[in-house]
């Protein structure tokens, strides 16, 4: 029997667990999950549980045995990982020895406090606590009911950190709490943050801040923390500056688990190093690594897990059948952030594109309103736990159409940003690339697939002797006459010129295989009449041509995507 070996059983373990029993040939495969607790943390109700809002008021409102959300299918052992060798393909706990054939790597992070000066010892005492942890979240709600007047301080001490909202959520929830209890005036709430300000990405920073300067919540950024003085009630930071607070909420550095540095797979952080696209870790062969142990630059939260599963889970087949994984992750990442009074905002973007306004999952339909505060956006946020007990861990949610793991721009308006704002009056000639690489009908196939793999070109025009426009070559030209599943791009093209696999059943010359009458746009078309055309052939370019069917550019989706995406 062959064996995959999944270590955690967090809701990524638990969903790549679920969608492998039944993907796999269990007569011929054993799936093991391993994790040394026994109990599985709900983690987006640890928010709530300092202020007993909205239904959850204990530990056992967010709290399931460990093996609950796993499949009666998988094996589970409860033991501590104490190292991985890829080369032996083995998995050392501190139960017994584990041979794998595939290994997938879900173990979270950790709060890390004694990374600042003073916070470990005084962290859930006296004025310092913290919600990121479910004793930290249990033991935070007594100091908050206390409280009458002062100055809360929510600190985000250092970067990453699980759910990056969370905190702002924190602070927005603080001033609905107090607001209730009538005693909003007399208290101040400050968020700190490394951050330049209230988030991370410049949309969603733009709505927040304002968001929190009209709740009269205040940001002070750039604030990295370097000690804690519970007793003396003082945050300081590394350059020099000192807060004062009654009550401080600190959010400890997260750091990743110790065993994949010990291990050689982490990049001394304890974070995995991990390709950011096929998931599969850069340092060993057959790992693949998801969910918060990951270095990927996207959050650390539920949605990317779910995302990330999807990847994980189809490149791990692939490779199983002998095929190279697909760089198919893009980062997607949606969340709900709970802005109190019965109200949320959603967000949506990925590693290339930022929050964009609009609605989710349907145009003009919703029911989620995108950048923006709706009451069912909160309802969405307090039904997502049963979505996640019952659904999302169980490995229900992947492939719903309305959920796609990538991000997609339906429902989304373009038009929000400056840079949209600006492009709403260019046209394809301002964006077009004018340089293009192009091949002549009957040229040879393997003389084709070269100039795209030595031009790094993924699709060109194919011109007549007229040097007019006859039709399109594309890579998914030479993977459908090929009969091939979708791979890498430049492996599949590189294959073709030097084993020549093309020629049988595929034809010899560009003509047998090109896609005839391209679909094309003129350079005095609106970029919206591009975005448009590529989005309802879903293709990746358009080849620019005159009336008289003369090449003149090609417009692609990274040059407008260029004018959307805010860096």
């Amino acid at each position: 029997m062959k064996q995959i070996v999944i270590l955690g059983a967090g809701t990524a373990g638990a969903l790549v667990a679920n969608l492998l029993v039944r993907k796999l040939d269990l007569r011929q495969w054993v799936v093991t999950v391993v994790d040394r607790t026994d109990i599985h943390v709900y983690q987006p109700g640890l928010l709530f549980l300092p202020f007993g809002l909205y239904g959850h008021d204990g530990r056992e409102d967010i709290v399931r045995p460990i093996g609950d959300p796993l499949p009666r299918e998988a094996n589970f052992l409860a033991a501590d990982v104490m190292r991985i060798d890829p080369e032996r393909r083995t998995v050392e706990t501190s139960v017994t020895t584990l041979h794998y054939d595939f290994l997938v790597c879900a173990l979270g992070c950790r709060v890390a406090p004694e990374e600042i000066e003073g916070l470990e010892a005084d962290l859930g005492r006296g004025a310092v606590h913290t919600f990121y942890t479910l004793e930290g979240a249990l033991a935070m709600r007594p100091a908050l009911e206390a409280m009458k007047e002062g100055r809360l301080v929510i600190d985000v001490c250092d970067m990453p950190i699980k759910c990056p909202v969370a905190p702002i959520e924190f602070a927005f929830l603080a001033d609905y709490y107090f607001t209730l209890k009538g005693v909003r005036d007399a208290i101040d709430i400050t968020l700190v943050t490394p951050y330049a300000g209230a988030f991370t990405k410049p949309n969603a920073n733009r709505v927040l801040t304002q968001m929190a300067k009209q709740k009269g919540v205040n940001v002070v950024a750039d604030f990295a923390a370097e000690s804690v003085d519970g007793a003396a009630r003082t945050l300081k930071s590394f350059d020099g500056r000192t807060l004062e607070f009654d009550l401080l909420c600190a959010i400890p550095p997260n750091l990743g688990p110790q065993v994949l540095d010990d291990s050689g797979l982490g990049d001394g952080t304890g974070y995995a190093l991990t390709d950011p696209r096929t998931l599969r870790s850069r340092k060993a062969e057959r790992i693949y690594f998801l969910g918060d142990n990951t270095n990927v630059a996207t959050s650390k939260a539920g949605s990317v897990a779910h995302f990330e599963a999807e990847t994980v889970v189809e490149n791990l087949l692939r490779e199983m059948e002998g095929q190279p994984p697909l760089p198919s992750f893009d980062g997607h990442a949606n969340c709900f952030i709970e802005t109190g009074h019965h109200k949320a905002m959603l967000l949506d973007f990925n590693y290339d594109i930022e929050p964009l306004e609009g609605s989710f999952p349907m145009a003009h339909v919703g029911p989620f309103s995108l950048l923006k505060e709706s009451y069912m956006n909160h309802v969405g946020k307090l039904a997502f736990q049963w979505v996640y007990w019952n659904l999302l861990l169980k490995g229900r949610l992947p492939n719903v159409p309305l959920l796609p793991s990538h991000m997609n721009f339906v429902g989304k308006d373009l038009e929000t940003t400056p840079h949209a704002r600006h492009a709403r009056e260019m046209k394809v000639r301002d964006v077009m690339t004018r340089e293009v690489v192009s091949v002549h009908a009957g040229s040879a196939l393997t003389a084709a697939a070269t100039l795209m793999v030595q031009k790094k070109v993924s699709g060109v025009p194919v011109l007549d002797v007229h040097e007019k426009l006859v039709g399109v070559l594309t890579e998914a030209d030479f993977l459908s006459a090929m009969n091939l599943e979708q791979s890498a791009v430049t492996d599949t093209l590189e294959t073709v010129v030097r084993k020549r696999r093309a020629r049988k059943g595929m034809g010899t010359i560009v003509d047998d295989i090109m896609t005839k009458a391209p679909i094309t746009i003129r350079e005095d078309d609106s970029l919206r009449t591009a975005v448009t055309r590529m989005d309802t052939n879903r293709i990746k370019r358009l080849i620019v041509a005159d009336d008289e069917g003369r090449v003149q550019g090609v417009v692609s989706r990274g040059d407008l995507l260029r004018l959307y995406a805010m860096k």
